[in-house]
């Protein structure tokens, strides 16, 4: 893999900080949702995001809001179908074909794409859009594997990759695809701030740190959207949120968080949608490290933690309790694999197999603040089992310096690392120890499984091979995995959306107002 990956393992590490601006939403309003009819001809919406975005060229793309945004602005070669995320469908490639060898992608462009100052879109800019795209120190990873390009007409491009690799082509549908004559006439700077894309929005004004605006392209090449006009308001307080949304001065929005989400759920002019993500949330142990580096004793903590009262306190119900790193629809997830059960009794009996009786103090548990809840009920329950740790929270960069450097024994987080299972990897091998890899632990076998995996373009062949790498990771309790959160969008009743994928990325082309 290329370096520019392992930067990106890193900021997977980084816990959503954002700091948006507070506001404060009045009484019902007029535009209240109450009935059919105050929606039926609709063509606006507003959506409320916790925090302002720095820049919108998908090449340096690091935030939520600028991913969420840059979705609406840009299109890709194929995309996800949201209802099977592991199934592709056409965008601006209408079909593809791969080679015997498994090493060359031949996209069959379509030939009506324009961008929105009226370019037209051809294998030039597919082919530059690749080229920039593996420079990125932010978004290399989507296309890992890239060797080179090569044009065969206007509409028709080959993608040749260094060596096989099964999860490029998912990955592609990620890969936002740019003006090569716009972006080079203005440079990246003014791109950044004054965004083309070919995708059915475009951008039009921002006013920092309070809100945004794009308006529809008439002329996308799956015809014009039914939303005319988006803007995007920036609330940091999700009470606000629900606020908004209960008067209808807000039409959509991010609301995970237990007190908007009640506040909010029996409100009969809004509806919740809930995603189960492939997020998780989990206890690191340094596998350096005496004890942890014994196998018996990370069994012992996998087995004393309750993940249904940790999902029940810690998340407030919103999450999905899980013992396994993988979440259920992800290839390579087997039913079949050893599930940790809440069981202190064999916590106790395993902890005696590892040499531990008795009371046995950890030392200290290093967290953010974000998971200090989390460590709180972690701390209850180890002590169940005889074991004492003593909480310290950390600022955000301190904590991450920490992990970094191994100067932990055991901590709680979460990490987002979605898309194909090759990019679980990340936590699992020894070249991403000090970044995504948070229990520094290896394993030449792991190492090699994954390295077939990449190359085994059968599907079914490589989920095999992916439940052998996690049966073994799940046998040696290498993370404890607890659960995965639930992302929970808030929107008007009388907004018709389509389903969202878990990784939460969602299209207002498919929004509509009924």
């Amino acid at each position: 893999m290329k370096k520019n990956l392992k930067k990106i393992a890193v900021l997977a590490l980084a816990l959503a900080m954002s700091v948006g601006m507070m506001s404060g939403c009045g009484s019902k309003s007029s535009s209240s949702s109450s009935s059919k009819s105050d929606t039926a001809s609709k063509t606006s919406l507003v959506i409320a995001i916790d925090s302002d975005y720095n820049n919108l060229n998908p090449l340096t793309c690091s935030t939520t809001a600028e991913s969420r945004t840059d979705d609406q602005i840009y299109d890709s070669l194929l995309r996800k179908d949201p209802n099977d995320t592991n199934k592709l469908l056409p965008r601006v490639a209408k079909s593809w074909d791969i080679s015997k060898d498994g090493k060359c992608y031949t996209f069959h462009l379509r030939d009506d794409v324009t961008f929105q100052n009226g370019d037209k879109l051809t294998a030039k800019d597919v082919k530059w859009s690749f080229e920039q795209c593996a420079k990125s120190e932010y978004q290399g990873s989507t296309v890992d594997g890239f060797d080179h390009a090569e044009i065969v007409d206007d509409y028709t491009i080959k993608i040749y990759t260094s060596s096989v690799y099964a999860p490029f082509l998912s990955s592609l549908a990620s890969l936002s695809l740019l003006d090569k004559a716009y972006y080079e006439k203005v440079g990246k700077d003014k791109f950044a701030q004054e965004p083309i894309g070919c995708g059915p929005y475009k951008w039009v004004s921002h006013d920092d740190g309070s809100k945004w605006v794009l308006e529809a392209y008439d002329k996308y090449y799956l015809g014009a959207p039914a939303i005319k006009k988006v803007t995007y308001k920036v609330i940091g307080d999700s009470s606000s949120m629900a606020v908004g949304l209960q008067t209808g001065e807000i039409d959509f929005a991010d609301v995970s968080d237990a007190s908007a989400y009640a506040q909010i759920s029996k409100d009969k002019d809004v509806k919740v949608e809930k995603v189960n993500q492939t997020t998780f949330s989990f206890i690191a142990m340094n596998t350096q490290k005496k004890p942890y580096n014994n196998v018996k004793f990370r069994q012992a903590i996998s087995y004393a933690v309750d993940r249904d009262a940790i999902v029940k306190s810690a998340a407030e119900g919103l999450g999905v309790a899980n013992s396994n790193l993988l979440e259920k629809s992800r290839l390579g997830y087997s039913d079949s694999e050893k599930q940790y059960n809440y069981d202190p009794t064999k916590a106790k009996a395993l902890l005696k197999e590892a040499g531990i009786t008795g009371t046995y103090d950890l030392g200290t548990m290093y967290v953010a603040e974000k998971y200090k809840a989390l460590a709180q009920v972690i701390q209850s329950e180890l002590s169940d089992i005889g074991l004492t740790t003593k909480i310290e929270i950390l600022e955000f960069n301190t904590y991450l310096s920490k992990l970094q450097k191994g100067d932990f024994g055991i901590t709680c987080l979460q990490m987002d690392l979605n898309g194909d299972t090759q990019q679980v990897s990340l936590a699992l091998t020894k070249q991403y120890i000090g970044m995504a890899n948070n229990a520094r632990w290896s394993d030449p076998k792991v190492e090699q499984w994954f390295k077939d995996a990449v190359q085994t373009i059968d599907e079914s062949e490589r989920e095999k091979i992916y439940e052998k790498i996690f049966s073994y990771v799940q046998e040696q309790a290498v993370y404890v995995s607890l659960y995965n959160p639930t992302l929970l969008y808030a929107h008007n009743a009388n907004l018709t959306i389509p389903t969202i994928p878990n990784d939460g990325q969602y299209l207002i082309y498919d929004f509509a107002w009924k």
